[in-house]
């Protein structure tokens, strides 16, 4: 049985992400990239038209909710990059509930859902010191090139 699913959150949840992206602990992998993010409320409407009501198919965002006692434990979503030509995909796992194989399956789901909307290909740009590569690579996305900030991984649907 599946620990997690993606949940397509409600405008009303957004407050979930809210606690996600200012949690220290949980943002400190993006200390390279100024840590948390600030996601106050004003701002969820064009967030919410923009990520979740999006009908090019260019976006797409998920909560990850483990299935046990349906908690939101992070959030899963990739984006059209056109200066790339690359969809960038991205794994937010919230610290208390890190270590526990959510983020792989729902990286997993993640990449069943690209597939199945045309997707050909998802790819992230990890910060050099950050361990979540290694999730990456359990999901069977492989290294296409490293610099010495980020390693560019990549995984063909």
């Amino acid at each position: 049985m599946s620990k997690v699913i993606l949940h397509k959150p409600l405008f009303d949840e957004l407050d979930f992400r809210q606690m996600l992206l200012s949690d220290e602990d949980t943002m400190a992998y993006n200390h390279a990239y100024g840590g948390t993010i600030e996601f106050p409320t004003e701002r969820w409407d064009k967030w919410y038209k923009k990520w979740i009501e999006d009908v090019s198919g260019k976006k797409f965002y998920r909560y990850i909710q483990e299935t046990e006692q349906s908690q939101f434990v992070g959030e899963v979503a990739y984006y059209y990059d056109e200066e790339n030509d690359k969809y960038i995909c991205d794994v937010i796992i919230h610290n208390q509930y890190r270590g526990k194989g959510f983020g792989k399956e729902a990286l997993l789901l993640l990449c069943e859902a690209a597939k199945r909307n045309g997707i050909d290909s998802l790819c992230d740009n990890i910060a050099i010191d950050n361990s979540s590569i290694n999730l990456f690579f359990k999901a069977g996305f492989i290294e296409e090139f490293r610099t010495d900030e980020y390693v560019m991984v990549k995984k063909n649907l």
